[in-house]
């Protein structure tokens, strides 16, 4: 899927968005995550159904630097997004968040729900409470134990190797495939799409995740809602899907049995489906699910 790179100047500062697809828009952003023209394997589910807004924040690719740190908080981000869409003209838009690009966009809906036509939570949480589960892979008390921790500062130690960080990052993944012995066929393709982690948003994640709860304000979110989770999630476990589900009122909940952290991959024709469902059903007229 080709992917064209435009620079949006906003009152708020200028941001580097990549856009593919075609029909009515919708944004995707990831709170600690930068893209590139090579575009991203969620993202590209919703190119054959909307017009995709796929967001570098700042400090991220060539987006603006910001100026002072609290730039990088939800807080902030979300005003950043506003500032994208009106710049855009559009009048609402959708938007899609996988894992923690979930929790920026539950903020977003909280705070901007006349801003949205609809809304897709992919393996995310509502509140901080998914790293005190026991199958959680951030949970040091939990069944992984101080693993995450070794990936971490491996990762983003200075003097680590890049064949030091390669491997901790593939030891990652693994960790979050329900099938770890399949990270080769999903990942080896030359033309895969990247990511890179950003460290000074990733800091200011870590940061704004000590008081991240959005619990009681979700049932004020009226918008048509899909949440998707894999079975076997260990980053955001599939309860934390089911509590949302509970609370968002117009919410549909699909849950992918053979999966753990990326059903957009581990269950792509099936993840497929479940998008395609939602937006005709939207485009059929319903609003309640």
């Amino acid at each position: 899927m080709s992917w064209s790179q435009q620079v949006v100047s906003t009152d708020r500062g200028t941001f580097e968005v990549f856009v593919s697809g075609a029909g009515d828009p919708i944004c995707i952003s990831h709170l600690y995550e930068a893209f590139s023209e090579k575009g991203d394997a969620f993202a590209e589910h919703f190119t054959k159904h909307k017009t995709v807004y796929l967001i570098n924040l700042k400090n991220a690719g060539n987006s603006d630097k910001v100026k002072t740190k609290s730039e990088l908080t939800m807080r902030e981000t979300i005003k950043d997004l506003e500032s994208i869409r009106i710049a855009l003209g559009h009048e609402r838009w959708s938007f899609a968040g996988h894992s923690t690009g979930g929790f920026l966009g539950l903020s977003y809906a909280i705070t901007f729900p006349e801003s949205f036509e609809s809304f897709i939570i992919s393996c995310s949480a509502p509140s901080k409470e998914f790293m005190k589960n026991e199958q959680c892979l951030y949970n040091p008390k939990g069944k992984f134990g101080n693993e995450y921790m070794k990936i971490f500062l491996t990762l983003f130690f200075p003097f680590s190797t890049k064949k030091q960080r390669t491997r901790a990052l593939r030891k990652w993944i693994e960790y979050s495939l329900h099938r770890p012995e399949k990270y080769d066929q999903y990942f080896s393709s030359n033309d895969q799409s990247e990511s890179k982690t950003i460290g000074s948003r990733i800091k200011a994640y870590i940061k704004d995740l000590q008081h991240y709860d959005v619990r009681k304000e979700l049932p004020h979110i009226r918008i048509p809602t899909l949440i998707l989770c894999g079975e076997h999630d260990v980053q955001c476990p599939a309860i934390y899907s089911k509590e949302m589900h509970k609370l968002i009122t117009n919410s549909k909940l699909t849950i992918f049995k053979e999966s753990n952290h990326f059903p957009y991959i581990e269950e792509a024709e099936a993840y497929q489906r479940e998008i395609k469902l939602f937006f005709d059903s939207i485009d059929n007229g319903s609003k309640s699910f």
